[in-house]
């Protein structure tokens, strides 16, 4: 399911030449809802705070910020962003 996969991007008028996929999951494989779950699921540790928040459904994760200014809630939902995500040793 994973190996010697091909696609063509097609629209309007265009159709390309086929490449090969060699990475993600095919749209409407029925583990992908799983795997996108085990995969992402470092992402829910990311807030650390009482204005920060992660939330998901199915394949959708959002992030939610709240501040007193603009400025503030872009700062924290930038450093959300680009935060590592801290695993457990072991």
């Amino acid at each position: 399911m994973l190996a010697n996969r091909r696609t063509r991007l097609r629209f309007d008028n265009f159709t390309s030449d086929p490449f090969v996929i060699d990475h993600g999951i095919g749209q409407g494989c029925p583990f992908s809802f799983l795997i996108y779950i085990y995969y992402n699921a470092d992402v829910l540790d990311i807030p650390e705070g009482p204005n920060e928040l992660a939330s998901r459904y199915a394949d959708d994760t959002i992030f939610i910020a709240t501040g007193k200014t603009f400025e503030e809630t872009h700062h924290t939902l930038a450093s959300m962003m680009t935060r590592p995500v801290k695993r457990p040793l072991g």
